[in-house]
């Protein structure tokens, strides 16, 4: 299982990553961002090319994720990593656990 990540500072995850958020050495680093401000594939192409292994995006807002589609904006052909959106609530504990985390 690799380590979690996240940037507050760009939250919904729709700029491109520094380089040193992530060090060489990790093996399979997850990624969070928040959904709304771009699309999904924006969001896992810069985890993606900032070396992630599996981007996770969090909904912004409660609802039911089940009918909720990460969709391919039209650029996602060559996405080679896995992504999943989880629901707010699962996401928020997520993020309680990351804050307190060491």
């Amino acid at each position: 299982m690799g380590k979690i990540h996240y940037v507050a500072e760009d939250k919904y995850g729709c700029q491109e990553y520094k380089n040193d958020v992530l060090t060489k050495s990790e093996v399979s680093p997850f990624f969070l961002s928040l959904r709304g401000e771009c699309s999904f594939v924006q969001k896992v192409r810069n985890m993606e090319n900032l070396g992630v292994a599996v981007g996770i995006v969090i909904d912004d807002h409660s609802e039911s994720i089940e009918q909720v589609l990460m969709s391919d904006d039209g650029t996602g052909g060559g996405i080679r990593i896995p992504s999943m959106l989880i629901g707010n609530t699962d996401g928020q504990k997520l993020m309680a656990w990351f804050d307190k985390a060491p």
